[in-house]
């Protein structure tokens, strides 16, 4: 899984300027930056962030403003959010008694931002375990009801027609409609690949791929999935470099 960061601070240069060290510490890692604790939180939901950079004063017109704090304490009563690394930039003299006790706060830089202490705490906090997909779940709406999924159960997903079918080791489960782009973002797993523009399929299962005919054989299933031609190399290369 690539690995995501997310910057909240509200002046835009600064945050630019923490993406761009950022960025060249390693040109893979995917960075996002939010101006407001709304956007932030959007973007925490809709990805997996494995750190976080906050600005603890995001209002500076209030004198006693500490957005960066609430955010971060809103964000730890969410499971996958629980104990991810977090780094506070501050221009406070000492951050440090509340964040480091109750929001298990990583580490602090202050301001000005010193670029080679910026690039050893991200370097360091990226070392951290992320939770791996056998622990992730996902949630599956049927009838009005919500059905709880690990991700590493799910074999692969077929959304045609205003139907969708999750096909897992245990069985096959139809649910509303959801379009392949939703799924991938929501399970966000390098794990899962397109096989084509309605099938997602889990590279753990792959029993067989025929690219000759362009069908791939998937563990539990009995129906063949067919790759669609534009995507057949890149499939190939997922599952080479996968």
């Amino acid at each position: 899984m690539k690995r995501k960061v997310l910057i909240l601070e509200d002046k835009e240069v600064q945050a630019e300027a923490l993406k761009r060290i950022i960025k060249d510490l390693d040109e893979q890692l995917t960075v996002y930056c939010a101006y407001n604790e709304h956007e932030a939180y959007q973007i925490a939901m809709e990805n997996h962030i494995q750190l976080f950079l906050i600005d603890i004063i995001l209002k500076a017109e209030s004198p006693a403003d500490i957005s960066g704090l609430n955010f971060i304490q809103e964000l730890r009563n969410v499971k996958k959010y629980e104990f991810t690394p977090v780094i506070f930039v501050t221009a406070l003299q000492d951050p440090k008694l509340y964040a480091y006790s109750e929001l298990h706060c990583f580490g602090y830089l202050e301001k000005p931002i010193d670029e080679a202490k910026v690039k050893a705490l991200v370097k360091k906090a990226l070392t951290f375990p992320d939770v791996n997909d056998e622990q992730r779940n996902v949630f599956f709406r049927k009838d009005g009801i919500f059905y709880l999924k690990r991700i590493d159960q799910i074999v692969c997903i077929k959304s045609y027609k205003r139907n969708t079918k999750v096909y897992c080791v245990d069985g096959v489960m139809e649910i509303s409609y959801k379009s392949c782009d939703d799924f991938l973002k929501e399970i966000d797993s390098d794990t899962f690949i397109r096989c084509n523009r309605y099938v997602i399929i889990n590279q753990a299962y792959i029993e067989n791929i025929d690219y000759i005919n362009q069908y791939v054989k998937m563990k539990y299933i009995e129906e063949l999935f067919r790759m669609g031609s534009v995507m057949k190399k890149f499939f190939k290369d997922e599952t080479h470099n996968g």
